[in-house]
C-alpha cells in the first residue's frame, strides 16, 4: 500500500472536488484526508490518499492530468492520529505580523501546529479589522500550560486568547 500526500492549485469551478475524487475513486485510490479551501477565486487542497502498489503509477498520472490544476505529490507514510490536539481561538486588532508573532511564540514552546484557520473582518464600531485565528496544536507533556497562556496573552492588551477545556494541566 502506498500513502501520497497531493497539494492541488488552480482556478475554482464547479465540480472540481468531484473531478479529483472521481479520479480517485477510478483508480482504486482512497481519500484518507484533506483540507480544501477556495480563497480570491483560487482552490487550494491538501489531500492525504492511499493507494495499491499496484495503482499506483496510473494514479499518479491520471492526477497529474486534470485539467488547470498544478499538483505537488509526494510520498507519505500512514500517520496514527495525535489524541493530545488542542484548539487555541485567539481574537484581536488586525496588524501586520500577527501569524509570525504567534507562530513563533508557540514553536518556543515546543509546539506544532497541525492547522491553521485565519480570517479578518471589518469591526463594525472603530472601521477597523478584526484578526481571528484557530489554531490546533500537537502539545508536549511537559509544556507549561500557563506560562504559554500568560505569554500570548502579554503580546498585546487587546489579544483575546481562548483554549479548548482540554487544554489544561
Amino acid at each position: 500500500m502506498k500513502h501520497f500526500v497531493i497539494t492541488l492549485m488552480g482556478p475554482d469551478r464547479a465540480g472540481l472536488v468531484d473531478q479529483i475524487s472521481q479520479t480517485i475513486f477510478t483508480h482504486h485510490g482512497s481519500w484518507q484526508a484533506s483540507r480544501l479551501s477556495q480563497l480570491a477565486g483560487q482552490f487550494a487542497g491538501i489531500i492525504h490518499l492511499s493507494v495499491s502498489d499496484t495503482h499506483a503509477d496510473a494514479l499518479v498520472h491520471a492526477l497529474r492530468e486534470l485539467d488547470g490544476l498544478q499538483l505537488l505529490i509526494t510520498d507519505a507514510k500512514p500517520v496514527t492520529p495525535n489524541p493530545t490536539t488542542h484548539t487555541l481561538s485567539v481574537t484581536g486588532n488586525d496588524r501586520r505580523g500577527i501569524v509570525q508573532t504567534l507562530s513563533q511564540l508557540l514553536a518556543a514552546h515546543g509546539i506544532t501546529i497541525n492547522k491553521l484557520n485565519a480570517q479578518t473582518q471589518s469591526a463594525a464600531n472603530t472601521g477597523g479589522q478584526i484578526f481571528t485565528a484557530d489554531f490546533y496544536l500537537d502539545i508536549p507533556p511537559d509544556a507549561d500550560i500557563s506560562m504559554l497562556h500568560e505569554a500570548l496573552e502579554a503580546l498585546s492588551d487587546d489579544l483575546i486568547v481562548e483554549f479548548d477545556s482540554n487544554f489544561t494541566q
